[in-house]
């Protein structure tokens, strides 16, 4: 957890991650509106809307993941040496796709989600799906984000994946909120300031 509230939230200002908040803003909304009713009430449980769109998140993330791997730049020097200072294994396979502005999912659900959590505003700065890490351009040499998401991808690496890392995030989200979830926690120890 960050040492302030205020650095807390320009931190999740400069690098939130859309799959994760689109899914932690309805597994959010889904907790709060479905709340078990008292004891005394026998009400039916609603659909699990989260389930059904979680998987079409995931199937959003890793498409994107594709076109971020196959646009992107490989990491210099410079920041292969960071990335594996934040514990990336395959440092050699990581792309960084600079961007004007982060890809909108086309399944109306996802996007909906994606829109309540901002991907369309210019404070998010970064998006890492596995491998692929999407930075907003004006952030490519900004060495506190690229570290925060290269601490994504090494976290990513250690699930095994996209489908396996969003399934213990969306978990852990659920347990512990945003700034408690330990991916965060962990992705912003790891951040280290400076440029490249």
């Amino acid at each position: 957890m960050s040492l302030s509230r205020e650095k807390g939230a320009a931190r999740r200002a400069g690098a939130v991650k859309l799959v994760v908040s689109i899914a932690m803003a309805l597994l959010g909304s889904a907790a709060t509106a479905f709340a078990a009713p008292p004891a005394a009430t026998a009400v039916a449980a609603p659909p699990a809307m989260p389930m059904m769109v979680v998987p079409r998140a995931i199937a959003w993330a890793e498409s994107q993941s594709v076109t971020a791997l196959a646009q992107g730049r490989a990491l210099t020097p410079a920041q292969v040496a960071l990335a594996r200072s934040v514990g990336v294994g395959h440092a050699e396979t990581v792309r960084i796709m600079v961007v004007d502005r982060f890809p909108l999912p086309d399944d109306e659900l996802v996007r909906a989600a994606a829109l309540r959590i901002g991907l369309d505003k210019p404070t998010i700065a970064g998006l890492t799906l596995g491998h692929a890490v999407m930075v907003r351009r004006g952030f490519e040499n900004d060495a506190r984000l690229l570290s925060h998401e290269l601490r994504h991808v090494a976290q990513y690496e250690a699930a095994g994946g996209i489908p396996a890392f969003l399934a213990q995030h969306l978990r852990d989200l659920d347990r512990y909120g945003y700034e408690d979830s330990p991916f965060e926690v962990d992705a912003r120890a790891h951040e280290r300031e400076g440029a490249f």
